[in-house]
């Protein structure tokens, strides 16, 4: 059978390699040929056999018909990175490139769907939020109003997972925010948002405990308040990073407000008082020492006693496309999509991309 090779752009190629965090010697053994070959079709674009650029491709997530482009696509476009990372330790994981560009396109579609006039309402409370969130006394107060949710409220719930619940749809429903949630490397990002175009979203790690993907939706949403696009490890920020530190100042004041805020020096104690507001245990910390009840030493110590006590997270086993396609695009996000296919808004093809669904599956959940 002869084999058929095709020219293209090497620029796209380039291009697709870098988006999705490979370097030319993965990419090269993922295909089964020399790195100095491989470097060859990037710098001339010619003679490459279709197969081989089909796996470059799958390996790629992206569709062959991308590769036969003429010009290079636009470059997703990242959040600014907060993390406080050396240099050789910020390069993006393949995982977390992934993640920013499944995000990306399920905003463009959330976009396609309803249009600019639709999202800018939707953001009209922004207007007054962003000069007030110096305020974070004051502006917790409005957030609550908007979001719906008392202290009392967010203290009634039972768990931490039915308090991420409850937090993650009123901000989708009431802010219009989407929170989406996938995997990450934990040690590389704990969460970001982007508010570089409508939709706005929040992304929180699922690999996060639910105390800690509740105060990552705060922190982010902070940034969203101050018009940022941001990537997070919000727990190695210090002082001296300041827009991070008054993030992690405002989620945690939101969260915990200080007339809720026990002084004490018992472990045993601060987990009782973290478990009722639902966030963690170093949040409860933290605010103990913002709040001035709580000196440097004893802080220092119990922090180092909470983290002794991290247990690695167990594996999931199987779970269901449906269940795991709700939750991580969220009600908000899935319903929106099943809403659309019913009306033909949107064709079954779109719509199993959009979801990460077969099309029978889909069909089920009509």
């Amino acid at each position: 059978m002869t084999r058929v090779e095709i020219n293209i752009n090497p620029k796209i190629l380039r291009w697709a390699r870098e988006e999705a965090g490979y370097d030319q010697s993965e990419i090269a053994g993922k295909v089964d040929i020399t790195v100095d070959r491989y470097k060859l079709w990037e710098n001339e674009g010619k003679n490459i056999p279709l197969g081989k650029l089909q796996t470059i491709a799958n390996t790629y997530q992206r569709q062959l018909a991308v590769f036969l482009l003429p010009m290079v696509p636009d470059k997703i476009s990242k959040p600014k990175d907060y993390r406080n990372l050396s240099f050789a330790d910020s390069r993006l994981s393949k995982k977390t490139l992934e993640v920013i560009r499944e995000v990306t396109y399920l905003r463009e579609t959330a976009f396609e769907l309803h249009g600019e006039t639709y999202w800018k309402e939707r953001y009209e409370w922004l207007d007054n939020a962003k000069n007030k969130v110096k305020d974070s006394a004051g502006f917790s107060l409005q957030l609550r109003k908007l979001l719906n949710i008392s202290i009392e409220d967010q203290m009634e719930w039972g768990t931490e997972n039915e308090a991420y619940r409850n937090w993650r749809s009123a901000v989708e429903d009431r802010l219009g925010i989407f929170v989406f949630q996938f995997a990450m490397p934990m040690n590389e990002v704990h969460g970001f948002c982007n508010n570089d175009a409508y939709p706005y979203a929040i992304v929180t790690n699922s690999n996060h405990s639910y105390a800690g993907r509740i105060f990552t939706i705060f922190h982010e949403l902070a940034h969203i308040i101050r018009q940022q696009s941001g990537m997070c490890l919000f727990e190695n920020a210090t002082e001296k990073q300041e827009e991070e530190w008054e993030c992690n100042e405002f989620a945690g004041s939101f969260l915990a407000p200080e007339p809720f805020i026990e002084e004490t020096d018992d472990l045993r104690a601060i987990t009782h008082y973290a478990s009722k507001l639902k966030i963690s245990r170093e949040v409860y910390l933290r605010r103990m020492k913002e709040e001035n009840k709580i000196s440097n030493t004893m802080f220092f110590n119990l922090l180092d006693e909470i983290k002794a006590t991290y247990k690695q997270k167990a594996k999931k086993g199987f779970v269901k496309p449906v269940v795991k396609s709700r939750a991580s695009r969220g009600a908000t996000f899935f319903t929106m999509i099943l809403d659309a296919m019913y009306s033909n808004q949107i064709s079954y093809t779109k719509a199993s991309s959009a979801l990460d669904l077969n099309i029978s599956t889909l069909l089920r959940e009509i």
